[in-house]
């Protein structure tokens, strides 16, 4: 449960749901309905297929959306909120929705919006913001969207690089004329981007290995500012380099590690549709691209950070230490060699 899903329990009385691992255990033919996603990629690994009945959703139908060998309840629209599709769905049933459920929904509605403030937010989101504050007895949405994000951007302070790079990261297959494979997008929403942009040393080489493990083609991290509305995208190599040139074209800034992406805030909308219009017409990695940083020569693995308060997840190194000292050898002289190179350190 993260600081922001934390603050809506507390703040409408609502306990902690059990983790869906557990309820499957107790009963493994408990029927499923996927919210907000419906992609294979997505889903928890504890779940089958075969167990989704639903799909309640505001995205695209994009690669890996879930296949099933029979008919099931499909409910998507475009919406900037799934959580307002579900409020939109008691009200044409005629129910009203306990005062705890409909406190709950609007959070989630204020957090996908941002506060209605967002590109995806349409009148249907902003007509059920009105209905769900009246039936949850909010009467400033003003100050619970205030209190809401500064309890998000709490948490971000005390998230590991690990955290940070994977806790709200999506992956998109692509099967072009000039690009085959997956990107991973991740996104960090703050009141304060300072804090994190004095992290991005730290999360470049996280982005690299994430990369490795996950077997992706390019990976981006894009930090927006949930108050100004503007946002910069993390950029851990060449490839990545020249496709978001190619997509967003912003200035390129931190000595080629950061773009400066403007009022685009929405991966939903801004990030992904423009990277795939690209990817489609054709872009492909252009020849001769300097050679990103690589930590093929360095093991490592996660674990829980002992000495953490927090309980976060580092990034650990396995190589000897003779090993670690002629991999980082290896990647000094390459950057020498070429300017688009990057410094990896694992910690």
């Amino acid at each position: 449960i993260n600081s922001e899903t934390a603050f809506a329990l507390e703040r409408f009385n609502v306990e902690k749901p059990r983790p869906i691992e557990d309820i499957l255990k107790e009963n493994p033919k408990t029927d499923i309905c996927l919210v907000d996603h419906q992609q294979t990629s997505q889903m928890n690994p504890s779940i089958d297929c075969d167990q989704v009945v639903g799909v309640i959703d505001h995205h695209a139908l994009q690669s890996k959306t879930l296949v099933t060998d029979k008919p099931i309840y499909i409910d998507i629209r475009p919406w900037g909120s799934m959580s307002t599709i579900i409020a939109h769905t008691f009200l044409t049933h005629k129910r009203r929705p306990p005062t705890a459920v409909a406190g709950m929904l609007l959070c989630a509605i204020l957090s996908d919006t941002l506060n209605l403030l967002g590109p995806t937010t349409t009148d249907w989101d902003r007509l059920m913001v009105a209905v769900l504050a009246d039936i949850a007895e909010v009467d400033d949405i003003q100050l619970l969207a205030s209190q809401q994000f500064k309890a998000k951007s709490k948490e971000l302070a005390n998230l590991s690089a690990v955290g940070l790079v994977n806790g709200d990261q999506k992956s998109f297959s692509y099967a072009a004329s000039g690009f085959t494979g997956d990107i991973g997008f991740a996104v960090v929403e703050t009141t304060d981007d300072d804090i994190i942009m004095d992290r991005i040393e730290e999360m470049l080489p996280e982005m690299v290995a994430c990369k490795k493990e996950k077997k992706l083609q390019c990976i981006f991290l894009a930090i927006v500012n949930i108050v100004k509305l503007k946002s910069c995208l993390l950029l851990c190599g060449p490839t990545e380099t020249s496709l978001a040139q190619d997509a967003f074209g912003g200035e390129i800034l931190r000595n080629g590690t950061m773009m400066d992406l403007g009022k685009r805030v929405s991966r939903k909308k801004d990030y992904i549709p423009v990277l795939t219009k690209v990817i489609k017409e054709g872009w492909s990695k252009p020849k001769n691209l300097p050679r990103g940083p690589s930590n093929n020569d360095i093991m490592s693995h996660l674990e829980i950070d002992p000495q953490d308060p927090y309980g976060n997840v580092k990034r650990v190194n396995d190589s000897p230490t003779e090993k670690m000292d002629a991999a980082m050898e290896k990647i000094e002289a390459e950057e020498k060699k070429d300017d688009g190179e990057y410094n990896i350190v694992i910690a």
